[in-house]
C-alpha cells in the first residue's frame, strides 16, 4: 500500500532552508490524491486463488508536541489561497500548534487506515472476509515557528 505523501500549509522555508509552520495559525494537512484509491493484488495457482483489496477510509495526523491525533474521512484538501487566510480546512483535516517549537524540529506522522477485504477460490468453495485494518505511515519534519505581523483596521 502507498506511503502518505505528507504535505501542510503553512509551508514555510525558513532562511536554513528548514520547512515551517506557523504557532496558532490553522495547519491543513493532506496526501496526495493519486494515492488516495484501493489497492488490489490477486495470486493464482491452477483453479485457487486470492484477491485482496485495501480500500483507503482515513488519513490521520500525529503532530508532536504533545498534541492530540487530528483525523478526517479522506486525503485533506490541498491549501490554496482562493480559501483565504485564517480558513478552516473544509473537511476538518487541521491541526493548530499551541506553542512554537524553538527552533527544534517537531516530527510529525501521516498516516493512511486501509479497510482490507479478501476473497478467493479453493477450487471448489468461494471464500472471503474481511481482514484487521492496515496502516501505512510516513513521517515528516518542520519548525512550527512564532510569527509576529501587524494588523490594521
Amino acid at each position: 500500500m502507498p506511503l502518505p505523501a505528507p504535505r501542510h500549509s503553512p509551508d514555510l522555508r525558513l532562511s536554513d532552508g528548514r520547512s515551517a509552520t506557523v504557532v496558532g495559525e490553522r495547519t491543513w494537512f493532506w496526501t496526495a490524491r493519486e494515492d488516495w484509491r484501493p489497492q488490489q493484488e490477486r495470486v493464482q495457482a491452477g483453479e485457487v486463488w486470492a484477491e485482496v483489496t485495501a480500500e483507503p477510509v482515513q488519513l490521520s495526523m500525529t503532530p508532536g508536541l504533545d498534541q492530540p491525533v487530528v483525523s478526517c474521512a479522506g486525503p485533506g484538501t490541498v491549501y490554496d489561497r482562493s480559501f483565504g487566510l485564517h480558513a478552516p480546512s473544509p473537511d476538518g483535516c487541521e491541526v493548530i500548534y499551541e506553542r512554537p517549537s524553538l527552533g527544534r524540529l517537531v516530527v510529525a506522522e501521516w498516516s493512511i487506515t486501509w479497510r482490507v477485504r479478501w476473497q478467493g477460490w479453493t477450487g471448489s468453495t468461494p471464500v472471503g472476509g474481511e481482514l484487521a485494518p492496515m496502516t501505512s505511515r510516513a513521517p515528516a519534519q518542520f519548525v512550527v515557528a512564532e510569527a509576529q505581523a501587524l494588523r490594521t483596521r
